[in-house]
């Protein structure tokens, strides 16, 4: 099982005049047969990453994909 984040980019609406704001958003997955690089897929191995760094990302949980879970591997890119 490797562990991986993923950045995922937003526009926000502020609630003040129409101006927008921008933020991303890391999202941690623990998928399940895979290991090493997987970069060009957008997802970063974080295998031996301490745990203060993957929270200034925001990552707190990873999100387990079953090596038969065909819907998430999919939207991943791993099919």
């Amino acid at each position: 099982m490797g562990r991986y984040i993923k950045k995922f980019a937003r526009v926000g609406h502020s609630l003040g005049p129409s101006e927008e704001r921008g933020f991303a958003l890391w999202v941690g997955y623990d998928i399940e047969d895979r290991t090493g690089d997987l970069l060009k897929l957008g997802l970063i191995n974080v295998d031996g990453w301490p745990e203060d760094e993957l929270r200034s990302r925001g990552v707190t949980i990873f999100t387990s994909v079953a090596a038969d879970d065909a819907e998430m591997r999919e939207k991943l890119g791993l099919k």
